[in-house]
């Protein structure tokens, strides 16, 4: 007998009790001192844990920590150069043209992985200024080389920018070598979407085309709380995060990412995916998907198969964004069969 569902899609992610407590709490002004100070406790918990200098909350999703992380490249100024093996990476591109900034992009096909020393090559002959990639490219489970890349923008005067959407929250990395990462509410950090989150480790700049709501200076001439924010998002955020910190899940998660990982793997089903990814991509072959939706739909397992770039490529997900027990993570195994 299946006595309850398991979420192991990209999101919305599983929640627990706790976080739809903080999430049934009654809303609190976010003019209040009381307000100011679930912020500064958040904030403060996340510079801590992501080893950052500043972060800053604002209304939206991940892609609108995207837009706000632009605008500072933007204000920065120079080249640059956007790495692309996924959709994500592509989606880096369309934001960077909208908004007209000077770059190059250095893009391979979907599960391929940079080859480090092209973009050393890259930055080097070009006099690039700045560098943007997805740490994990969420469409394919690829993760690219953080630590290399960041070295490499270092080295060559050349600042590093990284979309960390889908490692922030679930093994423990740190973002002491980058000018800017951004992260969502909804993801890793197990929580419900609608917070988009900007790291950032150099001085934020203001200018007057800037849209108000993407202006991190103006966020942090107003405390970070310019505008209103949900006491609820933001609480529950906190939640999510102490039970991450403090239940082991970082270990956890890596052992059943390596489980969930050759289960599939001896099936043929995770082309692309890294051993060390939380996202798992299912290519299947033929009307193998059908199959596979119906089957862990009977197990009441969730996983993501409706998003347009899943459909197009005749592929599903599985992702371990949440948080679980190990009850959780054997249940599905079990389902993957």
């Amino acid at each position: 007998m299946i006595l309850k569902t398991v979420n192991v899609s990209t999101g919305p992610v599983g929640i627990t009790a706790e976080v739809q407590s903080a999430l049934a709490a009654p809303c609190i002004s976010h003019r209040s001192a009381g307000f100011e100070r679930l912020y500064i406790r958040t904030t403060e918990l996340l510079c801590k844990e992501m080893n950052v200098q500043q972060t800053f909350l604002l209304t939206g999703s991940g892609t609108v920590a995207n837009e706000a992380m632009l605008w500072q490249i933007k204000m920065k100024g120079g080249k640059g150069l956007i790495l692309s093996n996924g959709e994500f990476g592509t989606r880096l591109i369309e934001q960077s043209r909208r908004n007209l900034l000077n770059f190059l992009v250095y893009k391979l096909e979907w599960g391929k992985k940079f080859d480090v020393s092209e973009v050393e090559k890259l930055v080097q002959h070009n006099e690039l200024k700045w560098l943007l990639f997805c740490h994990c490219e969420t469409s394919t489970g690829v993760i690219n080389d953080l630590n290399t890349l960041s070295e490499i923008a270092t080295k060559n005067n050349c600042l590093c920018f990284v979309d960390c959407m889908s490692t922030v929250g679930t093994y423990p990395i740190k973002l002491s070598k980058v000018a800017m990462a951004t992260a969502s509410s909804g993801k890793g950090f197990a929580s419900v979407p609608g917070l988009a989150i900007v790291f950032s480790n150099i001085p934020v700049q203001t200018g007057d085309y800037i849209p108000i709501c993407l202006d991190l200076h103006h966020y942090l001439q107003k405390k970070g709380i310019p505008f209103t924010i949900s006491s609820k998002l933001v609480s529950a955020l906190y939640t999510s995060i102490q039970q991450k910190l403090q239940n082991n899940q970082f270990e956890l998660l890596h052992e059943y990412g390596e489980r969930f990982y050759n289960r599939l793997s001896n099936q043929n089903l995770v082309p692309y995916s890294d051993p060390q990814s939380k996202v798992f991509t299912i290519v299947h072959r033929n009307n193998a998907r059908k199959d596979f939706i119906d089957k862990m739909n009977y197990k009441q397992v969730l996983f993501s198969y409706e998003s347009e770039y899943l459909v197009k490529s005749n592929w599903c997900q599985l992702a371990t964004f949440g948080y679980y027990t190990k009850h959780d993570l054997d249940y599905v195994l079990q389902a993957l069969g």
